[in-house]
């Protein structure tokens, strides 16, 4: 049994995006906040604003190619009811953020903020845009302005962002829950990897490993084992494919498919390769040496995984595994 705990640490060390430390990206979330408020349409209704996504839930990696990017939810005193056309809202966004050196966006579930350097992307931050109806539920803006007005195209749709952060945080807590983050930001650089970020959605990964994820550590010594716990987890998320399907559903509203508009190819594709990767983690735990065992988990998880030099390693017997039931 290999030892390759000390290589996952350091290649979590590098994939990890860490917020705090990312002083440009919170300068420019800074600064739009700041632009919204003393911009903003007079007739726009008063807004509160909130954190989501990987920056939110601590689970963010160094993008391959640069372009990091931060999610922020604007939320509007108002209900569905007083703009029927949800672009009306999106439009007073847009029109206080739109600045020289931004390129500003309407999307349909959001608006983007670029940051351009060079020609190319530099970052991005995600401004989307909520209300809540009679009866206290988020409702999500939806639409472009390229898109027909009627509510086949812009429309209001049930969501439940903070709620969605308090469900993924609380999942887990203590060292389980940062071996968690550990894994899901492993998953994460995989994906991008070898099958490119946009077939499978972060949240998907995410969702699907707060369900399928058990904390593993070392008996004798207490520390925690990254590679089995992802094995473990892999091993439990191939065997809930469904014939040509697997279905992650969202814990809160609207409790869609995440998966669902991923094609059958794709998921295919992503069956195959994930349990390629099941499988390599297998063999990497049965490799007798740690050098050999991360050179095969580096043809996964890319050069960033370091393999150290072979005269460094040495021949390990396995160790007695415990998986935990209980956050640490």
């Amino acid at each position: 049994m290999s030892d390759a705990q000390s290589s996952f640490t350091s290649f979590h060390s590098t994939i990890r995006l860490d917020p705090k430390n990312n002083e440009m990206l919170r300068e420019k979330r800074d600064t739009l906040l700041k632009n919204l408020k003393d911009k903003i349409n007079p007739a726009a209704p008063s807004y509160s604003t909130f954190h989501q996504g990987s920056y939110e839930l601590s689970t963010g990696v160094n993008p391959l190619g640069g372009d990091p990017d931060m999610d922020v939810g604007i939320i509007f005193d108002c209900q569905p009811e007083d703009y029927g056309d949800p672009v009306v809202l999106k439009r007073f966004v847009r029109n206080a953020l739109e600045y020289i050196n931004r390129t500003v966006r309407i999307r349909k579930p959001c608006v983007t903020v670029e940051y351009l350097k060079g020609g190319e992307r530099e970052m991005h931050i995600d401004l989307a845009i909520y209300c809540t109806n009679s009866s206290g539920v988020t409702q999500l803006a939806r639409g472009r302005e390229s898109d027909p007005t009627n509510t086949d195209f812009r429309y209001w749709e049930t969501s439940e962002p903070k709620k969605l952060n308090t469900t993924i945080i609380d999942a887990f807590s203590g060292a389980d829950r940062e071996q968690w983050r550990r894994v899901v930001r492993y998953l994460k650089r995989w994906r991008d990897i070898k099958i490119g970020h946009k077939n499978i959605p972060s949240i998907a990964l995410t969702v699907e490993a707060i369900q399928q994820f058990k904390a593993v550590y070392d008996k004798v010594d207490g520390k925690h084992r990254d590679l089995i716990a992802m094995r473990d987890m892999l091993d439990r998320i191939l065997s809930r494919w469904v014939g040509k399907r697997l279905q992650v559903g969202l814990p809160v509203e609207p409790y869609c498919d995440l998966l669902e508009n991923v094609t059958d190819i794709q998921i295919e594709d992503f069956k195959t390769k994930l349990t390629k990767l099941r499988d390599v983690l297998n063999d990497a735990d049965k490799e007798a040496d740690t050098h050999e065992a991360c050179k095969l988990l580096q043809g996964q998880f890319g050069v960033d995984f370091p393999v150290p030099e072979k005269s460094t390693t040495t021949q390990k017997t396995a160790s007695a595994i415990s998986c935990s039931g209980l956050s640490a």
